[in-house]
């Protein structure tokens, strides 16, 4: 059953690829998010979990290496978990599952890492991003000219979410309110997200937007010491507790092959509690890992 289980998303994922990298997409291989749709319903809380996955997934940039959407990711988790809990099963039931919740949050602490090391390079972008859309909107005028033409010195991923979104904005119907709200979808990053917003009210309204340039400078100019020192602090810890996760579970794959260990371990109370203490630590270190790289 479990085999057929695994080989099912193996498959699915393989298709999936397949049909995103080729821009083909019949409607059954999506099936899917209907179901997902039906599970959800009018459970908000699991429609914020999703929808959480799907914007971190965005602001990772991970969807530029791998076509991967909530939906897929959700499977993948649910693969890692059956395939964990049968690997530990060996060690009794109540550590084969705190082993497997374990498992299953390793890709959310990954995608989580994976989104602050990108918002965090969009971040250091702030400043060179302002000063170019400032002057070539002193001399255009128009905001999406001047957002396009300061994509063009800037770097990656910032450039790619900016030249996307013109393209876009260019090609269909779609509002400077939209094509603003799309930009931040993608970008978390507090200075930047006031900035769209800003030119969202001066293209709404109208007034004196070199004015507000000109205080969105000072005040980003303030922040960049500060900011630049939290990231570089938050990504060595990081990094420390990821290597510590894997020591431990090398360590615990290495025991699970040592049959008297596995006894000993499954049949005694003492060997419970060590295991079952021991997945508590991993998910608290991951759970850590996540709170240390919250971003603002």
């Amino acid at each position: 059953m479990t085999n057929a289980v695994l080989l099912f998303i193996a498959i699915y994922f393989l298709l999936d690829i397949k049909l995103n990298g080729s821009r083909v997409k019949r409607f059954y291989f999506r099936e899917y998010e209907k179901v997902l749709k039906k599970v959800l319903g009018n459970n908000g809380f699991l429609k914020r979990r999703y929808e959480d996955i799907q914007k971190a997934i965005l602001r990772s940039g991970i969807k530029n290496y791998i076509p991967l959407d909530a939906g897929a990711f959700i499977c993948l988790c649910m693969g890692l978990f059956i395939l964990a809990f049968f690997f530990f099963m060996k060690l009794g039931i109540l550590a084969a599952l705190m082993y497997a919740a374990a498992t299953i949050y390793v890709p959310f602490a990954v995608l989580s890492f994976m989104t602050v090391l990108n918002q965090r390079k969009i971040k250091g972008m702030y400043l060179n991003f302002l000063n170019t859309f400032s002057g070539f909107f002193n001399i255009e005028g128009n905001m999406v000219n001047s957002i396009k033409s300061a994509a063009e010195y800037v770097g990656e991923p910032l450039r790619s979410i900016l030249r996307r979104h013109v393209t876009v904005y260019e090609r269909s119907m779609k509002s400077m309110e939209e094509f603003l709200d799309g930009i931040m979808s993608e970008i978390s990053d507090r200075e930047f997200r006031k900035f769209f917003k800003f030119a969202g009210l001066h293209a709404k309204y109208g007034g004196n937007f070199q004015k507000a340039l000109a205080k969105l400078r000072e005040q980003g100019e303030k922040l960049a010491g500060a900011e630049s020192q939290k990231g570089a602090g938050a990504a060595v810890s990081t990094m420390i507790i990821l290597v510590m996760i894997v020591i431990n579970l090398m360590m615990i794959v290495n025991i699970s092959g040592d049959t008297e260990a596995v006894y000993i371990l499954k049949n005694t109370l003492t060997g419970q509690m060590i295991l079952v203490s021991n997945a508590a630590a991993i998910i608290f270190a991951l759970f850590m890992i996540k709170n240390i790289n919250a971003l603002d």
